[in-house]
């Protein structure tokens, strides 16, 4: 008998890495959604609820629990948008590790904010490039690089939210995920297609405007390609390496939505009563839009429904941003 394809990415860590966060990250709750259709029984992984508001939580702490002793006394750096690097930060000054966050300058106020308070050292960057230049800077001079992606450490603690998913729904059908880089993606799908083979539909889900993934599958390498999207979280200039190759073994497809999708499913899940950031509604954004393959639903019903699973990945908004769409949700309501 042949071995799994995915098996060669060791999903067995995964369940290691999940007795290594356990205690300290949160085992956020599935909650049914009604999305409107009755051919789909849709639960939300609500990772917006994790410790510092973002699933990102688990691959730090899988990281930085691991360093070695002379890793730990050069500190860690990273690059960021936000939710990694607040994870990191949050990490770190748990474990008592310097940590140094190199973020775009555009990046939302709040997360510059939190990763300060969580007493690391924030560096603005013009430009990619000039973060990554500075993130080489200080690896060179000691620092260890905490990937935000593109590390097996990183995705094998995002897999922990696959492996929850899995204990509690075991008959899960369709599982949704969104896609910046790829972390979440690999993690999740290699602890799903380990726990539950190959009968569940995985799909990731990433901007229409920021499709590296898809193009990185198409390749069968990292890509980088021109941003058009303006959902921060989801715009990496390439997908990772190692997640890709994952992704091969273990996706079913990557789905593609607007900014415009995700905007309205963000609305949607703030009016359910949640605090969503636009990313972290990316999921819900290709079932709500109808991306979701027709040949899933067929045949289904409310007595028969699709059995689906959206992951929620992350709550930290830009606090103006949230504020106007909390204000059309109520003004909608009265």
């Amino acid at each position: 008998m042949q071995p799994a394809p995915w098996s060669r990415f060791h999903p067995e860590r995964i369940e290691e890495a999940a007795r290594r966060i356990a205690g300290v990250v949160e085992k956020t709750p599935l909650v049914r959604f009604d999305c409107g259709d009755e051919r789909v029984a849709l639960w939300l992984k609500l990772e917006n609820r994790q410790v510092i508001g973002a699933f990102k939580a688990r691959g730090a702490w899988n990281q930085v629990a691991q360093l070695t002793d002379a890793e730990r006394e050069g500190g860690v750096v990273c690059t960021s948008s936000g939710n990694h690097g607040k994870a990191l930060a949050w990490a770190a000054q748990r474990l008592g590790v310097r940590a140094t966050i190199v973020m775009p300058k555009n990046a939302y106020a709040n997360k510059i904010a939190a990763c300060r308070e969580f007493g690391a050292e924030v560096v603005l960057s013009e430009t990619r490039l000039a973060a990554e230049e500075e993130c080489d800077r200080r690896v060179k001079a000691g620092a260890t690089l905490v990937h935000p992606y593109d590390a097996e450490r990183t995705l094998l603690g995002a897999g922990t939210v696959g492996l929850e998913v899995a204990d509690a729904m075991p008959d899960v059908e369709l599982v949704l995920i969104p896609v910046g880089g790829g972390g979440l993606a690999s993690g999740v799908s290699l602890a799903l297609r380990d726990r539950l083979g190959t009968r569940p539909k995985v799909f990731g889900v990433e901007p229409r405007g920021a499709a590296t993934l898809t193009r990185g599958l198409a390749a069968g390498a990292p890509v980088t390609i021109a941003i058009e999207s303006a959902i921060q979280g989801l715009t990496p200039p390439y997908s990772g390496r190692h997640n890709i190759e994952v992704c091969r073994a273990t996706l079913d497809g990557v789905l593609l939505v607007d900014d415009a999708d995700v905007f309205l499913a963000q609305r949607r899940l703030v009016a359910f009563g949640e605090t969503v950031e636009p990313a972290g509604s990316a999921a819900c954004a290709a079932l709500f839009a109808g991306k979701v393959p027709e040949a899933l639903l067929a045949g289904r019903s409310r007595a028969n429904p699709l059995r689906a699973v959206a992951i929620v990945s992350g709550g930290n908004p830009d606090p103006e941003q949230i504020a106007r769409v909390r204000a059309e949700v109520a003004s909608a309501q009265s």
